[in-house]
């Protein structure tokens, strides 16, 4: 149900961006998990489907495909369980007052790795379900 109420990835303002990492994508305890692009230092990841689309913005981690460590970041979708008192940049440019924080760790140095990441609604508590990743196979 993670997937309906969290994870995001970030889009450049209004651009559609193209895929970066195509073969960088990872299945999770909360579905399937795309790297989508990278703007500036900031990796920009997707998740679900339909309405339930969403977007992370990782800062720190576009280019980096060695030796990842831990990333600090922010999900965020249309509508989720909880509405945030700001807004933050969502899907296709648009603000959205539906995010939360979003910290990653990466298990693996090399590629690709598996990771576990933290969550939580707007700047609240982290939630006590992580999200686990590890690499689609082809």
């Amino acid at each position: 149900m993670f997937k309906a109420t969290v994870l995001a990835t970030l889009l450049s303002l209004s651009v559609i961006m193209p895929t970066v990492n195509a073969d960088e994508v990872w299945n999770t305890n909360t579905g399937k998990v795309v790297y989508e692009s990278e703007q500036g230092s900031t990796a920009i990841w997707t998740y679900g489907s339909g309405a339930e689309v969403g977007i992370i913005y990782i800062l720190g981690l576009a280019k980096v495909y060695k030796n990842r460590g831990r990333y600090d970041g922010y999900w965020a979708q249309k509508t989720s369980k909880q509405k945030c008192d700001s807004e933050r940049l969502g899907l296709n440019g648009e603000m959205t007052p539906y995010w939360g924080r979003f910290q990653i760790r990466f298990i693996d140095k090399n590629f690709p790795s598996r990771w576990e990441a933290v969550w939580s609604y707007c700047d609240g508590a982290a939630q006590s379900t992580k999200i686990v990743g590890a690499p689609a196979q082809p």
